[in-house]
């Protein structure tokens, strides 16, 4: 029953029991009378005030101790104490209301009684019944309003301490959040969760779990509270409370005794709270708290625990996220190697180890020959299956203590320690181009890749890790050139070739701002009228003061830059600017030839960016041809089908340059969508004096025509060449016999003197 609503109670302190009869007289009137004895053996009830009696002051105050009473009716003069004294001692016993007895006369005993805390007075010839009932009211209203009052008072109480658990909750979890962000380590954060959760609750242990390398098994982390430490790992059977927690990630609030856990010193406590610590998938661990008998814990102490369970679980993955950005910053994704970073760290290490030993060191530089057709012919996972394959023949295929790492792509680096001599870097190449050149299955087909390595060696080849790296790699493009699936040492001459190659990379970036490149014409004769038919546009480059540079030197220097996409796109609209002007001069058109470089090629949008270029200038499409080599066909012979006709359908035509070299099925010529074949022109230098290359000529010659194909022999030097390839039906000709490559201005005077 709460305060407000309790019956009133009524202590009247009168050693006179003869009116202590009387008033309980007049309450049997009222029909009222409770006496002591019930007080003792019932609860009262509501609406019914009680009357207890007592003839001391020591009994009134013994009573008043033991009980709280809403109204006092008091003779100041009893046995053991009088006057003033009484009252005095009364009103220091509680909040009661305190009403005087007095005689008739005593009006300044009633006046002093007022000044020191009673409530009122009452001569005792006035009680009667009617009194009486007032008195019995007035206890009643005061017994409510004291409950609620008291009633307010504890939940304002309840309030407060609520409010100060939670600022003290919020403390511990504020300075657990700052620790948290400062820990590096996830054992010393895992320790302030626990410890903080403890400290916060008063709890009786706390712990916290993990998920175990096997399915079912829980890790103990971390736990505070208990005498000795427990065991590591438990069983965390299917459908248990634990299970729960950690599979739907929900908080539980188990309450004993015989807590359903896996643990011996956590199933004798009075509750336990369970909240799931979540990780990238799923809860990863769970905070385990216990709660003593006298703290139950409630929702406020579990808010706490969750709260914590969020901070401890965003500290571990920020942890976890740190170690993987480091691993990414320094360990190849797909291969799990090494990369260039930390192959670097480790080689500049290795470096300054060896010059205090005086050792050798070497490292090779390993590109994977034709590796993009892997990709383009089964795709870019089966070109991943392939690297990460490699990867591991090429760590099997060193010493321990050597580092494979991989560069970018499909290049990868060894470093190799305590060479006994340069040359025994070249037993290890060796043993991993076979390695590499093994047969892989991918997607249930065998597939072939060779490895070209280029060798550098401490300290014969530099003294540092970037320029033995950079040498190796210098190394390995010689290696390439050299037929691939080899290696090479650094020389002094391939630094040489590469410091040069590097200069003309950089002047190459500023060629075409400069407007130092320039076009030239090498113009096609139709062998049967011997009139010109059509010219090949031809790049040329003036570098600066060093005058000419041949094409044989900057053309390979832009495919490996790049370049070559936004110079070729130049080239063809310089070729577009000049076939509209010659019209114009009153000279007759004739089709220009354009080539197109491997990198080109492979763009995905080539046909759109071509045709926008020709259509801008005004150009008719069938005026410009486009020849890309054979051998840049073949590497992906379905893309190039889909270039093609994407080019051929809008009205471009296409040409086939240096046929005969790049061993195409004829299979896939009859799919090309192609207008003319250009006979490589080492057939043709040979045609006249080795009856093989005579026979591929005329067979060539042969095939296209059955095929529809105009046939153009190109490198035609002589007229016995000439007349051979007539003979044999050829249709044009190119090569310096008919005319050399010649500047536009030049080109047009040879075609207005041939009409």
């Amino acid at each position: 029953m709460s305060e407000a609503r309790r019956s009133a109670r009524i202590l009247l302190i009168e050693d006179d029991e003869s009116f202590a009869a009387l008033v309980r007289a007049h309450l049997r009137t009222l029909g009222l009378d409770r006496t002591a004895s019930v007080l003792a053996t019932a609860t009262y009830q509501s609406g019914v005030p009680a009357l207890e009696t007592a003839g001391t002051l020591a009994a009134a105050l013994e009573r008043m101790a033991k009980r709280r009473f809403d109204l006092v009716i008091a003779d100041l003069n009893l046995p053991d104490s009088s006057g003033l004294d009484t009252l005095k001692a009364l009103v220091g016993r509680g909040e009661q209301l305190i009403l005087v007895l007095t005689g008739e006369d005593d009006r300044h005993v009633a006046d002093a009684a007022l000044e020191h805390g009673a409530y009122d007075f009452l001569p005792k010839g006035q009680m009667g019944p009617e009194v009486l009932r007032r008195l019995l009211r007035l206890a009643t209203i005061q017994a409510g309003t004291v409950g609620s009052l008291r009633d307010s008072e504890a939940q304002l109480r309840s309030a407060a301490l609520e409010q100060a658990a939670h600022i003290r909750h919020q403390e511990k979890v504020a300075r657990f959040g700052q620790l948290a962000l400062a820990q590096r380590d996830p054992a010393a954060i895992a320790a302030e969760a626990v410890q903080t959760v403890l400290e916060a609750l008063e709890a009786e242990a706390v712990a916290y779990l993990e998920r175990g390398a096997d399915a079912g098994e829980l890790v103990v982390r971390r736990v505070v509270g208990l005498p000795a430490p427990p065991a590591a790992t438990v069983a965390c059977a299917a459908g248990s409370p634990l299970d729960r927690v950690l599979s739907k990630g929900e908080s539980l609030l188990l309450k004993g005794p015989d807590l359903p856990l896996p643990f011996a010193w956590a199933r004798a406590a009075s509750a336990a709270l369970l909240v799931p610590v979540r990780g990238e998938e799923g809860a990863k661990g769970a905070l385990l708290a216990l709660a003593p008998a006298s703290v139950p814990f409630g929702a406020a102490e579990q808010k706490l625990v969750e709260v914590a369970a969020s901070v401890l679980s965003a500290g571990l993955q920020r942890i976890e996220s740190e170690v993987r950005l480091a691993l990414l910053a320094q360990f190849d994704s797909l291969t799990g190697l090494p990369n260039r970073a930390l192959l670097s760290d480790r080689f500049a290490q290795m470096i300054v180890q060896a010059k205090r030993r005086k050792a050798r060191l070497g490292v090779l530089f390993i590109d994977l020959d034709d590796f993009k057709a892997v990709n383009d012919t089964l795709g870019h996972a089966a070109g991943d299956e392939l690297l990460k394959e490699i990867a591991a023949r090429l760590q099997s295929g060193v010493r321990q203590g050597d580092t494979v790492a991989r560069i970018s792509g499909d290049e990868f680096a060894v470093l190799l320690g305590d060479l006994a001599r340069d040359e025994d870097a070249a037993l290890v190449a060796q043993k991993l181009i076979t390695e590499a050149g093994r047969p892989v299955v991918l997607r249930g087909q065998e597939v072939f890749v060779t490895a070209s390595i280029g060798i550098a060696a401490y300290p014969t080849n530099g003294d540092s890790a970037e320029a033995l790296i950079g040498a190796a790699d210098a190394a390995m493009y010689r290696a390439k050139q050299s037929g691939r699936g080899s290696y090479q040492f650094f020389t002094a001459e391939i630094n040489q070739r590469t410091r040069a190659r590097a200069q003309l990379g950089s002047e190459l970036h500023r060629a075409l701002e400069r407007e130092e490149f320039a076009l030239v014409y090498q113009a096609k004769f139709d062998l049967r009228s011997g009139e010109p038919c059509g010219a090949e546009a031809l790049l040329r480059w003036r570098r600066g003061q060093a005058g000419m540079v041949s094409p044989a030197e900057f053309i390979p220097v832009l495919e490996e830059t790049g370049l070559i996409v936004a110079v070729g796109e130049w080239v063809l609209r310089r070729a577009c600017e000049d076939l509209r002007a010659w019209p114009a001069a009153g000279l007759r058109s004739v089709p220009v030839a354009v080539n197109l470089s491997a990198r080109q090629f492979r763009q995905v949008d080539l046909d759109t960016r071509m045709r926008g270029i020709i259509e801008r200038s005004g150009v008719a499409l069938p005026l410009i041809e486009f020849e890309i080599t054979e051998s840049h066909l073949m590497q992906d012979p379905d893309h190039a089908i889909r270039v093609m006709r994407a080019l051929s359908d809008a009205g471009i035509h296409i040409a086939i340059d240096d046929f005969g070299t790049g061993y195409s099925s004829l299979a896939y010529l009859t799919r090309f969508p192609v207008s003319a074949l250009k006979i490589d022109r080492s057939f043709v230098a040979r045609a006249l004096s080795d009856q093989a290359a005579a026979a591929i000529v005329r067979a060539i010659i042969e095939m296209a025509h059955t095929l529809g194909f105009t046939v153009v022999a190109e490198g035609v030097e002589t007229d016995l060449q000439a007349a051979f390839l007539r003979s044999l039906g050829c249709d044009q000709a190119q090569g310096y016999f008919f005319a050399k490559p010649v500047p536009e201005a030049e080109f047009r005077r040879l075609i207005a003197a041939r009409g």
